[in-house]
């Protein structure tokens, strides 16, 4: 039987299986390091627009925003899922001026273009930087290098099985679990390399968003005490969709599904209404062959 390379087709099977088992497991350390931050500085209390963006990135700081300037009445809904200013804010908040700002620039600014918009402002962007500087995120670029350098032995070991795979079509060797392997390798790399969310979050950003939503609402004696009040808190943790007023919600996240965008919450305000008061911020805290001959 051909042995080519010097190995048999089982020979060279299981030697395949086990350098996969290995590059998965150097993959799997290096997007573990990276989400594990190099800080050991205590965390100091976090305000309500450091939380969202911790909880959901750039687009949750804006939602945030939005909820506030709603139940202050600086921002005006209509049943066309736009917003209107109602006058100029005089808010300390650098963000509820940005998104003010915007929508008077705009007539009947849509909450999907207006969140955008915002979003890539750097009064938003810098808030990602003090995180990342706080050691609760992981820069994009890192992240981005990490994954690349995790998936290197992968795609290795998939160049040596393709170069095997063609030798053995080449002299007519079974090849049918080598091209499962190179399967299974190929799908391994999609999900170990994927990008997915455009926050990454490390061991203690995780563990300061967990403890603000276990703090969100805790119990004072017999009568909760909210923490993060009002449409504000409630957006915070779970964007838009979580707005409580239902009017209002369904109008805003109208203009948002239309135009292909997702909050990821649930909620509305009927016009005019101000169901829920803003909360201001918060504690950070927290067999075959493998194209050889025989088997």
């Amino acid at each position: 039987m051909p042995r080519p390379w010097g190995l048999s087709g089982p020979e060279f099977l299981q030697l395949y299986w086990i350098g996969l088992a290995l590059a998965v497991l150097v993959a799997i350390v290096v997007r573990v390091r990276v989400r594990a931050g190099h800080r050991t500085q205590p965390v100091r209390s976090l305000d309500m627009d450091e939380l969202a963006f911790l909880a959901g990135g750039p687009r949750r700081v804006v939602e945030t925003a939005v909820a506030r300037l709603l139940t202050s009445g600086e921002l005006r809904p209509s049943r066309r899922g736009t917003v209107q200013a109602t006058s100029t804010t005089q808010s300390l908040n650098p963000v509820d001026r940005a998104v003010v700002t915007d929508c008077q620039r705009y007539m009947n600014r849509t909450v999907k273009l207006m969140i955008e918009s915002v979003s890539v402002d750097r009064v938003v962007t810098g808030i990602g930087q003090r995180l990342e500087d706080m050691g609760l995120l992981v820069n994009r670029d890192v992240a981005k290098s990490a994954l690349r350098k995790g998936s290197v032995a992968l795609w290795v070991l998939l160049a040596i099985g393709i170069a095997r795979w063609v030798n053995g079509i080449a002299i007519d060797a079974p090849v049918g679990w080598l091209t499962l392997q190179l399967v299974l390798t190929g799908l391994l790399i999609l999900f170990l390399t994927r990008r997915g969310k455009k926050i990454v979050r490390t061991g203690k950003g995780n563990a300061v968003l967990d403890d603000a939503r276990r703090t969100s609402t805790r119990a004072a004696g017999s009568v909760d005490e909210v923490l993060y009040a009002g449409a504000a808190g409630a957006v915070l943790f779970g964007g838009l969709v979580m707005y409580p007023d239902l009017a209002v919600r369904t109008s805003l996240l109208a203009s948002s599904s239309s135009g292909g965008y997702s909050s990821g919450s649930h909620s509305t305000c009927s016009t005019g209404s101000s169901s829920c008061s803003s909360g201001s911020s918060c504690g950070g805290g927290g067999g075959g062959c493998g194209g050889g001959g025989g088997g």
